[in-house]
């Protein structure tokens, strides 16, 4: 029995826990101090737009902290590698639905977690690897995750170490790259919308794909309400995008909306409560987040097996798929996403297997947006062994919990801001 499996077998997660509801309470006034009036107010006019109707995929980075330290090694191969994979799969043909379509990704987004300690050769074999997306003109965004902070210890904002404060993954440096915009082909865009202050802590960048305006905020860990006062504004302030959040805690590996007491969630780290750091349920309930009229996705990562959350709805498993209905005007439904496999990363075993998971490394989850079919796709690779993910299999660690061939996770209605 490897570790991992021992992990799964007596992970000792604590019974169900009934979520109490939560009164929402409104917004409090933004909070106006470096970048953030700008960025409130920053309207970006996307005047190249493709027809409508082409298929897209947006990459979702899984916290990828053990690449940067010590998958395969601690040179950052399989870091680099995984970006490439991106690179020249950008139009892989995917067949497990019909019709059958070029992947076409368009945008990385990452949930934190870059590196594992901000450790400078650590760092370096971050920034390497996501600067691949950059020189091959595709557009990322990425929130910090608490090893994004310098002694895991994100008790403290000012704790937030170098490569997010000032370095590669900076507000300065980020919104240098985007410049005046960056063409990703085809008649699509990329533009830099802002930041809530000169860290790359809370940053928004806007899309323009197949004739589809997204507008992305990547959220602190766990963040606190003056990030998502400043979060709500730029949405209102770009009521035409379909908003996304990404954010390195939402969903637990059991697929609810982290709570406050759960093993990996605020109080573990030492945070205080609202106003400085809200669990998911919190920013969910108490902030608003639940009301957002434009709100389509929500992106996660962060939980392990073992993890004793307090609300567990499935059985844990390296990918949730959870829509929730909002409660705004529109009751649209809000699309939660867990992915993380760093577990995978962590243990590397050279001797991939389709039923534990080991040596499935260098995971990409695979979000394709197919406006013509009104339909969003998610799939999720290694992109070391080519292997796909699928459900958890009933027997798992036994039975088969991955494929050589392409496998589709879920295909669900979607059409957007015309979503009700």
């Amino acid at each position: 029995m490897t570790q991992l499996q021992y992990v799964i077998k007596h992970g000792g997660l604590t019974p169900k826990r009934l979520l109490q509801r939560i009164t929402r309470r409104g917004f409090g006034a933004s909070i106006v101090g470096g970048l953030t009036t700008a960025a409130a107010s920053r309207l970006v006019t996307m005047s190249s737009v493709s027809a409508a109707g082409a298929d897209f995929t947006i990459a979702i980075i899984p916290d990828p902290q053990y690449l940067a330290a010590s998958c395969p090694d601690k040179l950052g191969g399989y870091y680099t590698a995984m970006m490439n994979w991106i690179v020249n799969n950008r139009n892989i043909v995917f067949t497990s639905s019909e019709p059958s379509f070029p992947a076409n990704i368009k945008a990385v987004v990452g949930v934190g977690d870059c590196v594992n300690q901000p450790a400078d050769e650590q760092i370096r074999n971050a920034q390497a690897a996501w600067e691949i997306l950059d020189k091959n003109r595709i557009a990322f965004t990425t929130p910090p995750g608490n090893h994004d902070y310098s002694g895991n210890k994100p008790s403290s904002r000012s704790a937030i170490a170098e490569h997010f404060a000032s370095g590669f993954f900076s507000a300065k440096h980020r919104s240098s790259v985007y410049g005046s915009g960056i063409d990703l082909g085809a008649g699509d865009m990329a533009y830099w919308a802002g930041s809530h202050d000169k860290t790359g802590a809370n940053t928004a960048v806007k899309f323009a794909i197949s004739g589809v305006k997204l507008l992305i905020l990547a959220m602190d860990f766990f963040a606190g309400n003056a990030a998502w006062s400043w979060a709500y504004d730029m949405m209102q302030a770009n009521s035409d995008c379909e908003c996304y959040v990404t954010t390195h805690a939402w969903l637990t590996m059991e697929g609810a909306q982290y709570q406050r007491s759960d093993g990996y969630g605020p109080d573990a780290y030492a945070m205080a409560a609202s106003p400085y750091s809200n669990s998911a349920a919190e920013a969910w309930n108490n902030v608003g987040v639940g009301t957002w009229a434009n709100l389509c996705g929500i992106f996660g990562g962060h939980d392990i097996f073992g993890g004793r959350n307090s609300e567990p709805q499935s059985p844990a498993w390296f990918w949730q798929h959870v829509p929730v209905k909002s409660a705004s005007p529109r009751g649209q439904a809000v699309h939660q996403l867990f992915a993380n496999a760093q577990q995978l990363d962590e243990h590397c075993s050279a001797s991939p297997s389709t039923a534990s998971g080991e040596g499935q490394t260098a995971n990409v989850f695979l979000l394709s947006r197919r406006p013509s079919l009104g339909r969003l796709e998610g799939r999720m690779i290694s992109t070391q062994t080519g292997s796909w993910f699928e459900a958890r299999s009933k027997s798992f660690p036994a039975g088969d919990s991955w494929s050589t061939a392409e496998t589709l996770l879920f295909s669900v209605p979607f059409t957007g801001l015309a979503s009700a």
